[in-house]
């Protein structure tokens, strides 16, 4: 039949054949009295429609197949072909109105969808939610009948992916008819699978998330106003279920009905959820279930509540709050209890609630604000106790802070403002000893609350209120909380007040920093903070910065403060111009921030400062990251200046005393983040290159001869592939005049950093020259090995995509199918102990930069070379084959199951040994994430025998030297402690 199919498709597209010639021909299979002959029939016809295009089908035939498949719609053998075949018939410009009411009619009348198969199923579903779309008017024409046949169609189903479908139809069907006269029928048949609950099949990529299946429930229930009265009874008793989910669920579904629902409804039972909602806050069983709950309660307040009954005898007078309005009365009267009571019990909790209920409305803002403000100012004005004084603070912040929004912000609050100046003292400082920090953490919150509050502080409050938040960042205090706290609010507020911040905050912070003997952790402090406001607030962010980089060029800073505080441009800097408007923010930077910092270190190289190399790096950082982001001709500007200062440096060998020889990697850093399409200032760029490269081979300084191979890696990177060989022939050709050193191997590294990542096969000739040293035994083996991180690590500028460096696809792909063979050759065949020592070290480089979906592919061959590895390197060698070994674990433990308790666990036991110099803090915390992650993966029959040697080697563990070290052995322990039986 499928041949037929085929020919009948390609007869029909040329004319041969006509459509109804075809249904002609078919007719002893249509009209046969076996099922199976009537299916086959009908399946050919189905995929014959479904390939050909509208321009093979004429618009008369389409009426004449709408009828003939309709009446086969009383067939059920045929069915399925049948519905399939509408489905590709529906979608032509001749499938008119009058067809869409046939094919629903038959639909409706002919077809008991529930006794058919999922596909089917879901193919009727789907060809009624089609019609509606294209053809709205016919299902409103239809009316009740639309409603009643899809109310019957759905009832009974249970599968999630036909049920997806149908609850989607629902808010359509709703929107289109009038609803009223069935709804009751709607409803139930959609409201029984609420709660809907199920289990998605992992790795399935037709399977739907059962977050989805929620939403679209969620959005039928609440489609409609007419389903209000039957849903809100219903769904406020599934707030009582002890099922988290069912619970929020429930909630969730409460908020949206406010959307649709008239008020009306939720009034008869509103005593009934305000209560279970108060119940489910004070609880407190789950942050989740506070959050929903509390969402509710704001929604529903919105609207049962009056939107602003709200009159005042004369302007400016406090309006009257209407008192015969109850609906806050369930909130209230709990709220009021708990202030007036001796002790102040669930301060937050009745917070967060008296918050909810006032941010529905700005009326309800006012009823809730009125009614608490008085209690709690004349409590706070006679209570001693801290604590007390604390909990009513707490509760009075969260009244404030739904007065943020100058569209609810509580009139009766102006009247009451001395007594909350009074209360919060915006000019007192905060004390220094631990006892009162809690209470004082709140009093800054609500001075915050005070200066986000719409026209409440006049400027100079403000000044004042702002110097105090500042004074508790700045300070130094027992309790290292109210520093972190008051840097948050000043990041909060940097956003919704960033004049202020600048003109009253920055100069505090940048005085604090030029205060003569400032304690190193204080300075941390204080950059920080400036570090987390100029992220947040833009606006903030370049005058932070021109600051910093202010008191760094004008000597007010102390010399020991110099790498932090350039470390904290750096870092605001690269945040910034990693961001989509970093182009536009960072010619500015350029010029306000970066320059100035290269005119300071440029006029002065020599700062005194035992960091110089530091500041320079930092600052050559800070450099590439903002000159990466500049235009071509832009770049071509700055770069002329500077290859006029310092090329003759770079290409001298013998000038390692000229102090500018220390600022070299600005240099490199400016060449490295020029864009592919910048043209250095040089006349002959191969004989630049050959240059640098005689330099470097021949220069005494590291630095030198560093810098010199990042500028030639980066070049040759960036230059299109006829160019790039020529450049590296010149490179390679110059260095064979100098004497070898290692420095000839270092070239190799960089020219196979710059040539690999490109895919370009000179940067393998590269890579096997280097494994060539290491296998023969070469004076500079070990640092032939040790390089390796160069060719894949990463730099600070050279070769990084964030400088336009050119990474081709499956670059990395191509370096380990090439290199890591080569190793395990190199490794299995060699018999000095050293050979093998560095062909480890290469490996560990290769792999630990690899793709996880790289590292997977024949890790069955490298995993034994890993395991020699642990045995052989240490430090962060050692860390990064444990790691690997533990992604293998992670993601294939059945690759190691015959290893696991015969060595893996032994060398992990062995690297926990905190006397042993190979093991460092990063291995023993690799170490320890690896032992935790084997009782996950394998069985206890697998591991049982290595259980006892591993619980008593964590516990030596939990008694290491370093926090976090015992941190890890502590989660370690409990997990291999618990696993089977002791």
């Amino acid at each position: 039949m499928s041949c037929y199919c085929v020919f009948s498709y390609v007869d029909i597209v040329k004319g041969d054949m006509s459509l109804l010639e075809l249904v002609q021909a078919l007719g002893s299979y249509l009209a046969s009295e076996e099922a199976g002959r009537r299916s086959k029939g009908a399946h050919v016809l189905s995929d014959v429609l479904t390939e050909l295009p509208e321009s093979a089908i004429p618009a008369q035939a389409t009426t004449r197949l709408v009828q003939f498949f309709c009446a086969r719609l009383s067939d059920a053998t045929c069915v399925p072909h049948v519905l399939a075949s509408i489905s590709a018939l529906q979608r032509l410009s001749s499938f008119t109105d009058q067809c869409s009411v046939d094919v629903l009619r038959a639909l409706f009348k002919e077809v008991h969808v529930q006794s058919f198969q999922h596909s089917t199923r879901s193919t009727a579903y789907k060809l009624l939610d089609q019609i509606i779309q294209s053809h709205p008017q016919v299902a409103k024409m239809m009316g009740d009948d639309t409603v009643l046949g899809f109310a019957q169609m759905l009832d009974g189903e249970k599968d999630p992916r036909s049920l997806m479908i149908a609850f989607q139809i629902i808010p359509k069907l709703a929107k289109l008819v009038d609803i009223k006269n069935n709804a009751d029928d709607i409803f139930d048949v959609v409201f029984c699978y609420f709660p809907i609950t199920f289990k998605n099949r992992e790795g399935d990529p037709s399977s739907i998330s059962p977050e989805l299946l929620k939403s679209s429930l969620r959005a039928a229930i609440t489609c409609s106003a007419h389903f209000g009265e039957m849903a809100i009874k219903p769904l406020v008793e599934k707030t009582t279920a002890t099922s988290q989910s069912v619970k929020i669920d429930a909630y969730e579904t409460l908020t949206a009905a406010t959307q649709t629902y008239s008020p009306e409804v939720f009034a008869s039972e509103m005593e009934v959820l305000i209560e279970q909602i108060r119940e489910d806050v004070v609880m407190a069983s789950d942050e989740k279930v506070v959050n929903a709950a509390l969402d509710t309660l704001e929604a529903v307040y919105s609207v049962v509540s009056p939107a602003a009954p709200l009159t005042s005898s004369a302007a400016g007078q406090t309006p009257e709050i209407d008192e015969t309005t109850t609906s806050l009365d369930y909130v209230l009267k709990d709220a009021i209890f708990q202030l007036t009571a001796e002790e102040v019990k669930n301060s937050d909790q009745v917070g967060k609630l008296l918050l909810a209920a006032a941010r529905s409305s700005a009326y309800n803002c006012n009823v809730v604000s009125d009614a608490v403000l008085p209690i709690v100012v004349e409590r706070l004005g006679s209570a001693e106790v801290l604590t007390l004084r604390r909990e009513l603070m707490d509760v009075l912040n969260y009244v404030l802070s739904a007065s943020c929004d100058i569209s609810r912000k509580a009139e009766c609050l102006e009247a009451d403002k001395d007594n909350l100046l009074n209360i919060y003292r915006l000019d007192a400082s905060v004390p220094l000893d631990k006892e009162y920090s809690f209470l004082h953490i709140t009093r800054l919150k609500g001075i915050t609350l005070l200066i986000l509050m719409p026209q409440f502080l006049d400027k100079n409050e403000t000044s004042l209120a702002l110097q105090t938040i500042s004074r508790a960042a700045i300070e130094r205090n027992e309790d290292e909380n109210v520093n972190k706290e008051a840097t948050h609010l000043l990041v909060q507020l940097s956003q919704s007040n960033p004049d202020q911040v600048q003109t009253t905050v920055l100069p505090m912070f940048f005085t604090a920093l030029c205060e003569d003997m400032v304690a190193v952790h204080k300075i941390a402090s204080l950059l920080n903070a400036l570090g987390a406001i100029g992220v947040a607030a833009s606006k903030v962010l370049l005058p932070i910065l021109d600051g910093l980089a202010s008191v760094i060029t004008t000597g007010s800073l102390a010399l020991s403060h110099y790498v932090p505080t350039i470390t904290t441009i750096r870092k605001m800097i690269e945040t910034t111009a990693a961001t989509t408007n970093g182009d536009t923010v960072c010619p500015e930077l350029m010029t306000k921030v970066v320059a100035p910092l290269l005119s300071w270190i440029s006029e002065s190289p020599d700062t005194g400062h035992q960091n110089q190399h530091s500041i320079v790096v930092e600052i050559a950082k800070a450099t590439a990251a903002v000159f990466s982001k500049l235009d071509t001709e832009t770049q071509g500007q700055y770069l002329k200046p500077v290859f006029d200062r310092y090329s003759a440096i770079a290409l001298d060998p013998d000038n390692t005393s000229d102090p500018l020889c220390q600022l070299l990697p600005l240099y490199s850093a400016l060449v490295c983040a020029c864009t592919p399409q910048t043209k250095l200032p040089v006349e002959d760029l191969s004989r630049y290159l050959g240059g640098l490269a005689s330099a470097a081979l021949k220069t005494t300084s590291a630095v030198h001869r560093d810098v010199s191979f990042e500028i030639i890696a980066a070049t040759i990177n960036k230059a299109n592939a006829g160019t790039r060989g020529e450049l590296t022939k010149s490179v390679l050709e110059c260095a064979d005049k100098v004497e070898s050193g290692v420095a000839h191997i270092l070239l190799r590294h960089w020219l196979a950093r710059a040539l690999v990542n490109c895919n370009d096969k000179a940067g393998y000739e590269c890579v096997r020259w280097l494994l060539g040293q290491i296998t023969q035994g070469s004076m500079y083996s070990t640092e032939a090995a040790e390089g390796f991180n160069i060719i894949l690590g990463n730099h600070d500028w050279s070769v990084t995509p964030a400088t336009h460096g050119v990474f081709k696809l499956l670059s990395k792909q191509r370096f380990y199918a090439t290199v890591v063979p080569e190793i395990t050759s190199s490794f299995k065949s060699a018999s000095d102990d050293k050979i093998k020592a560095n062909l480890l070290v290469v490996l560990t480089h290769s792999v630990q930069h690899m793709p996880k979906s790289v590292l997977m592919s024949g890790i069955e061959d490298v995993v034994p070379l890993l395991l020699s590895a642990i045995r052989l390197t240490s430090g962060s060698l050692k860390a990064a084959s444990i790691r690997t070994i533990t992604m293998v674990v992670l993601e294939t433990p059945d690759t190691l199951m015959s290893k696991v308790t015969s060595s893996i666990i032994p060398l992990l036991i062995g690297s926990l040994t905190y006397s042993d110099a190979a093991n460092t803090v990063q291995v023993r915390q690799a170490t320890l994430d690896a032992l935790s992650l084997v009782p996950e993966k394998y069985a206890y029959s697998v591991i049982h025998g290595a259980r006892r040697d591993v619980l008593r080697a964590l516990v030596k563990a939990r008694d290491d030297r370093k926090r976090l070290v015992r941190a890890d052995a502590v989660k370690a322990y409990n997990k291999w402690l618990n696993f089977g039986d002791i």
